[in-house]
């Protein structure tokens, strides 16, 4: 794509002068035509020229880039910038280049190694995509064929320790009660990868609704008291007069769920866990706070990837698959929120995550 006769000359002849001879070569004279192209036709390569002056900046660029598919996009310039530099390669682009420095030979070798180069970038993002598409099958699979057994080992061990078969010692009482302890665990994990799979394979909807969230926060925190008190620590929620929000009930739940799961998970026996709602501009911040181990620093923008279990004293923190927050990022940003969190090492972690309060521009949303 070409500002000019010009440049359209000089483009076309150091290519027929260098080692790409053999190419066919096309020039589209405005941004448009070209877009149009690369919308309708496969190309090797685009050369793309920043200097007409109806497309300033790096817009073109950005466009081009998103349109250009596995063609590998060289930009051609007069400003010798090394910002502009910067930022086109950022954007996507595989070379760049100024006029005043094209010459036959060297300009068809830069266009080659750039078609290459493009070329085994979009084979290794197919290997990568066909991997993870692999492990996501295999995940769900065998996640599916675990449930099964697991269910009946479930159902085996209630029987048991309702006294079906027979009374029990308090010693059989104890061991059938580590039984259940760490088949509950081996199902959290299994629903943890179930869960992990869903959002990339598109399987996992989000249904927003019209939703009074105090009410949503009472009643989730309230299932998670009795474990609470069985080990004296406080378990508190401020929330009062909030906004009718646009959230996923249900979704919702799952995420205040995990992050009440993970402040009882760390927290000591006689701590205090906060369950915290107010309204910010026109989101509800929510935040779970303890008083618990907390995390260091270093680890605090890792505990959000998939598989990540930060090192702590804390023998709980060998439970799980380390996909808990991961799969409460993918919860609430799919609800048009953002989540954090902030600790301190030592003395107790908050995590905080907003929703979206229902108003006039998002209401039509839940009338789908």
């Amino acid at each position: 794509m070409t500002s000019s006769a010009a440049d359209t000359a000089l483009l076309d002849s150091a290519l027929r002068d260098s080692s790409l001879s053999a190419a066919t070569i096309e020039h589209e004279p405005t941004m448009d035509a070209g877009l149009k192209r690369l919308a309708n036709d496969w190309f090797d390569g685009v050369l793309l020229t920043l200097d007409d002056p109806e497309h300033q900046g790096l817009e073109p660029l950005t466009r081009v880039c998103a349109s250009a598919g596995r063609a590998a996009v060289v930009v051609i310039t007069e400003s010798d910038d090394v910002h502009l530099a910067e930022e086109s390669f950022r954007l996507g682009a595989q070379d760049y280049l100024t006029k005043s420095a094209i010459r036959p030979a060297e300009f068809g070798r830069a266009v080659g190694s750039a078609i290459r180069r493009q070329r085994v970038l979009h084979e290794m993002l197919q290997a990568r995509d066909e991997q993870i598409s692999a492990r996501d099958q295999f995940l769900s699979h065998v996640s599916h064929e675990l449930r099964s057994p697991l269910s009946v080992v479930h159902q085996f061990a209630s029987l048991l320790i309702d006294g079906i078969g027979g009374p029990l010692t308090t010693d059989q009482q104890d061991l059938m009660a580590v039984l259940m302890r760490n088949t509950g665990q081996l199902k959290v994990m299994i629903d943890d990868l179930l869960e992990v799979t869903r959002p990339e394979s598109g399987r996992l909807r989000i249904e927003c609704r019209a939703l009074e969230i105090c009410e949503l926060l009472t009643e989730t925190a309230a299932a998670y008291r009795p474990r609470a008190v069985l080990r004296h620590v406080h378990l508190g929620i401020e929330c009062s007069d909030l906004p009718t929000v646009l959230a996923d009930a249900e979704r919702l739940r799952e995420v205040l769920a995990n992050l009440l799961d993970n402040a009882l998970k760390f927290t000591p026996d006689g701590g205090r866990i906060t369950v915290e709602a107010t309204q910010q501009a026109d989101m509800v911040h929510v935040t779970v706070r303890d008083t618990g181990c907390g995390i260091r620093p270093e680890d605090e923008d890792r505990i959000f990837q998939q598989f990540v279990q930060v090192e702590r004293d804390n023998e709980a923190s060998r439970d799980g698959l380390g996909l808990g927050l991961y799969i409460c990022r993918d919860l609430v940003e799919r609800q048009g929120g953002v989540i954090w969190v902030a600790s301190k090492f030592g003395s107790g972690t908050a995590v905080t995550f907003t929703i979206p309060i229902l108003n006039r521009h998002n209401a039509a949303t839940i009338r789908r």
